[in-house]
């Protein structure tokens, strides 16, 4: 394999690595708002300091936007990760 084609490789291998890595970080911060959400939505529900008449519906929208993002999250979780295996398929039958 040329040199700059290996060069090309590992720079795309890392890049894989770094945002796979941001992924995580994401998903943390996301689980987060996600256990303040749930937390909020069962005080909401058990009668908790009177809201707005519209909150419930708010509360459903966001429940639903979280929903969004998780697919979203495992969708761009799982191309990373076969995009990974591709490239180090790639790599390995360079080598041989």
């Amino acid at each position: 394999m040329p040199q700059d084609m290996e060069n090309i490789l590992r720079k795309s291998l890392d890049e894989v690595d770094r945002v796979q890595n941001w992924q995580i970080v994401g998903l943390v911060i996301f689980l987060l708002f996600f256990v303040v959400h749930a937390f909020a939505f069962i005080r909401m529900a058990h009668g908790g300091p009177a809201g707005a008449p519209l909150r419930p519906l708010g509360m459903g929208i966001l429940s639903v936007m979280f929903m969004v993002g998780v697919c979203t999250f495992g969708v761009t979780y799982f191309i990373s990760r076969m995009t990974k295996r591709i490239l180090k398929a790639i790599e390995l039958s360079s080598r041989s």
